[in-house]
């Protein structure tokens, strides 16, 4: 089961959001675009399996995942008759598309932001390599400074301190972790290299591409039916934590 963070009013009839996180991250992570941009709405953001509170159990592939959100939706009343828009980042964007195909009565449109997917195979293993490398840190300091000479940089530091509060681990060593399986984002890379399943015909998609990262393909933006409005954003990979006011701009206007 997944541990599913509940924003807004958790009631009958309001207007609701599946936000979808990406590899690393957790559900908690949409607080601030929940509280700040979208009010009144609520958002059910799930530590994807893995990752954070939920289980670290395997398997870990696509269909897993996909099947856990679909419980996740259900568990919160979510029915073919009041769909949901789906927001996802990065892997959150993948598995987005591949829910709408699997339950697409549950899905009213798809927000895509810097979606990952058919990621060359070769940078995904380099990736996972270093993911086992460095796995932990000395400290919340040098945790830190990780993410700021990465996708983080021009993160505020206060959101930056937000995530080492909520989601960096100290284990019995005395070293730091992200509160991840190292397997569980291990194999995901690997999932993040398979071929790019685009969103359904006929639902309603924007994928906001960040002009400062690479992680959306060709290949994912070809396989997107026509009619996907694609929307660069001068933004780094970690668009929602950059710059939210963008992706709230775009998720009120989906949810009408």
């Amino acid at each position: 089961m997944l541990n599913t963070h509940v924003y807004g009013p958790d009631e009958p009839g309001a207007p609701t959001v599946l936000a979808i996180h990406g590899v690393t991250g957790h559900g908690a992570r949409w607080r601030r675009l929940a509280d700040d941009e979208l009010p009144g709405v609520r958002v059910l953001a799930p530590d994807l399996r893995g990752h954070a509170r939920s289980t670290w159990e395997p398997p870990w592939h696509f269909e897993q995942h996909v099947a856990d959100l679909v419980t996740v939706l259900e568990r919160h009343g979510v029915t073919d008759a009041a769909p949901v828009l789906v927001i996802g980042h990065s892997l959150g964007g993948a598995l987005a598309c591949r829910l709408a195909h699997a339950r697409p009565g549950l899905v009213r449109g798809l927000l895509l932001v810097d979606p990952a997917q058919g990621l060359d195979p070769e940078m995904c293993l380099t990736i996972a390599d270093q993911t086992i490398e460095f796995f932990d840190f000395t400290s919340p300091e040098e945790a830190k400074q990780d993410k700021k000479s990465g996708a983080w940089e021009r993160v505020p530091d206060e959101v930056i301190d937000t995530e080492i509060a909520e989601h960096l681990v100290r284990r019995d060593s005395g070293r730091w972790e992200w509160n991840i399986g190292c397997a569980a984002v291990t194999a995901l890379w690997g999932e993040l290299a398979r071929t790019p399943v685009g969103a359904p015909a006929g639902v309603p998609t924007v994928l906001l591409r960040a002009e400062r990262a690479n992680f959306v393909t060709e290949g994912q933006l070809a396989a997107m039916p026509a009619g996907t409005e694609v929307v660069p954003v001068d933004a780094d990979h970690m668009v929602a934590q950059e710059i939210p006011a963008v992706v709230g701009e775009h998720a009120r206007r989906m949810l009408g």
